[in-house]
């Protein structure tokens, strides 16, 4: 398959790996469409990302240990997408702004752990981030020491949020 399309860019890192991971696989998925390599065999495609993706990539996807989905000859390039999608969801750096509604901020941040397609690890994911990200320090802390003494429930853990903020809208109205 000839082309003159240039290389995308190696993947750099950066500063913020989950966006810098983001931007690249948009580049790599467009790349793939532009030369007409949806229609090759997912040996290919997956050929493919380990070429462009030089090294930093390459030693993180031998570390995953994919094996082949059911009926594939191989690992697939949705899977190793998918796995890189968890891998930099570690990265998000989502928090509370000040000023922010809890509820607002607890649903910017589950739109983007939904988007990493986090399968059935994203309820503990998602709770994980939104107690790190949380601008009440005190509360954060609390969180922190009572889920790792015994594992809390994503909605115990929102609904604790929710009434410490009503709370502190309260105490400020009287």
């Amino acid at each position: 398959m000839a082309n003159n399309l240039p290389i995308i860019p190696a993947f750099e890192a950066g500063t913020n790996p989950s966006e810098s991971w983001r931007h690249w696989k948009e580049d790599l998925e467009d790349y793939l469409k532009a030369l007409r390599y949806s229609e090759t065999p997912e040996k290919t495609k997956s050929a493919l990302f380990r070429y462009l993706c030089e090294e930093e990539l390459k030693k993180q996807l031998r570390a995953f240990d994919l094996k082949p989905n059911d009926g594939c000859e191989g690992v697939t390039l949705q899977q190793v997408l998918q796995e890189f999608d968890k891998y930099f969801l570690h990265y998000l750096e989502i928090k509370q702004e000040q000023g922010e509604k809890f509820t607002d901020y607890y649903s910017r941040l589950r739109n983007a752990v939904v988007e990493c397609n986090y399968g059935e690890s994203q309820d503990r994911m998602l709770r994980d981030k939104l107690i790190q990200g949380l601008l009440d320090k005190a509360l954060q802390e609390r969180l922190i020491r009572e889920t790792s003494k015994k594992d809390r429930a994503l909605q115990k853990v929102v609904s604790e949020c929710k009434t410490a903020e009503n709370r502190v809208r309260y105490k400020h109205q009287s």
